[in-house]
């Protein structure tokens, strides 16, 4: 089984990023991504794609995931298969989570994402020192 836990992350100022660690038995890697979207639910979705994307471009299609995020719009999407407002950001993540076995998303409360949260915020300050 992979986990894998995602955040996004969504400043005033327009930046935002993702953060993303996934662990498969004791193997365990973090990425940090800054993102180009319109808000914070946009980066949940986009973050949560992104994180998919990791686990199909490293070959794990066939494993069961179970994937966490402290977003509830993201968590309630998957489940539904329907989002009101954020339509096209949840195709985007179907087409890449359908692509895998068996899938288990879960809301978890913000506190117990502080290192993702912490990379997302990671790409929001690379953002920051690049402008």
């Amino acid at each position: 089984m992979i986990r894998l836990q995602t955040d996004g992350a969504f400043a005033p100022d327009g930046l935002a990023g993702a953060g993303i660690v996934w662990q498969q038995g004791a193997k365990r890697h973090t990425q940090s991504v800054p993102l180009t979207v319109q808000d914070n639910h946009a980066a949940e979705f986009k973050a949560a794609q992104l994180g998919f994307e990791l686990l199909n471009d490293a070959g794990l299609k066939n494993e069961i995931v179970q994937f966490t995020t402290d977003s509830k719009a993201v968590v309630a999407a998957l489940q539904k298969r329907y989002s009101h407002g954020y339509a096209p950001e949840l195709a985007a993540l179907l087409a890449v989570t359908d692509q895998f076995r068996l899938v288990f998303p879960k809301w978890v409360p913000e506190k117990t994402t502080h290192q993702v949260h912490e990379l997302a915020q990671q790409a929001l300050q690379r953002q920051r020192d690049q402008n």
